[in-house]
């Protein structure tokens, strides 16, 4: 928490995560509880097809750390066995529709690009 005397640094990295679409919420508390702004749009696509929550936070470099240790932390990736009929390309395969297959979900994907400028309007 910044107090009159202290200012923030400026934001210089724009962090772009996503997230399974169930867990947009809960990040947005956790980056909320260390005092980092953000801003959750829906979205969808990737091998699965599932929704995804993508999330948008302008943060200063000298944070990056800590919100990659949050998400390592918060949003670990599991491994989920999955009916292979369910999986996109199923149909191009020869197997048993019956048989599964192991599938890595959850997690998050990071972004961290430069950022040029923030203005409020």
């Amino acid at each position: 928490m910044t107090t009159p005397q202290q200012t923030a640094p400026q934001p210089n990295k724009l962090c772009i995560i996503i997230v399974p679409d169930g867990d947009g919420d809960r990040l947005i508390a956790a980056l909320a509880k260390i005092d980092l702004g953000a801003t959750r749009v829906g979205s969808s696509g990737g091998f699965l097809r599932r929704g995804s929550a993508t999330v948008f936070s302008a943060i200063h470099e000298s944070r990056v750390s800590e919100l990659t240790a949050l998400l390592y932390r918060e949003f670990p990736e599991v491994i989920e066995p999955m009916a292979l009929a369910s999986l996109p390309f199923a149909d191009e395969l020869e197997m048993p529709s019956a048989a599964t297959v192991d599938v890595r979900v959850g997690g998050a994907v990071l972004f961290v690009v430069p950022l040029e400028r923030v203005e409020r309007v």
